[in-house]
């Protein structure tokens, strides 16, 4: 068999397979993560090493299992980067807190910040990075979202009510200024 005629063979069978199994795989990232584009993105990523390890490929019968475990490699990869991302915006926030003459945050309290932000929504965290790291306005959040402002100030609002909640439950003694409009150099907008 000439090699074009064994890559179009392969070609084909991989197409199988991605068909076949793309929607179980997708089942598994989302119900570990909580982010649809992170599934898809897991998913793309183990055809893409099925792909390179094509020569590998069990028995029909075990390609699922064989996918899963390719699945649960990189579903730990995504996980690690986002611990890291983590401790790296962390240490980020801390070091601005530090900068000031008087900080009002400690680095406890900003590991429990952090720890609240990543459980919130990410279109709730999305919201509160964009009011408070990027410094965007609610006309401009509401630009970006494709909404009005006001919808964008409502959306604000809620997202920082949940993350008040969720600090509070912590009963973060240190944190309670987040209950003020201050929150972490929020300017009026």
């Amino acid at each position: 068999m000439r090699k074009s005629e064994q890559q179009v063979r392969d070609n084909a069978e991989l197409a199988r397979i991605v068909v076949t199994y793309r929607r179980a795989l997708l089942r598994y990232a989302l119900r570990r993560l909580d982010d649809d584009s992170a599934a898809e993105d897991v998913v793309a990523e183990t055809f893409i090493i099925a792909w390179r390890r094509f020569e590998g490929i069990p028995p029909r019968d075990q390609e699922l299992f064989w996918l899963y475990g390719i699945a649960s490699r990189v579903l730990s990869n995504t996980l690690r980067g986002r611990q890291r991302s983590l401790r790296l915006e962390t240490r980020v926030a801390f070091e601005r807190e530090s900068e000031q003459n008087t900080p009002r945050y400690g680095e406890e309290d900003i590991k429990q910040l952090m720890t609240a932000l990543t459980e919130l929504s990410r279109e709730e965290r999305e919201l509160l990075q964009l009011t408070y790291w990027e410094h965007l306005s609610c006309r401009e959040i509401g630009h970006v979202l494709g909404c009005t402002e006001k919808a964008a100030g409502i959306r604000i609002s809620r997202a920082r009510q949940h993350l008040r909640r969720l600090l509070n439950d912590r009963q973060t003694a240190s944190i309670t200024p987040l209950l003020n409009k201050e929150t972490l150099g929020w300017t009026k907008n």
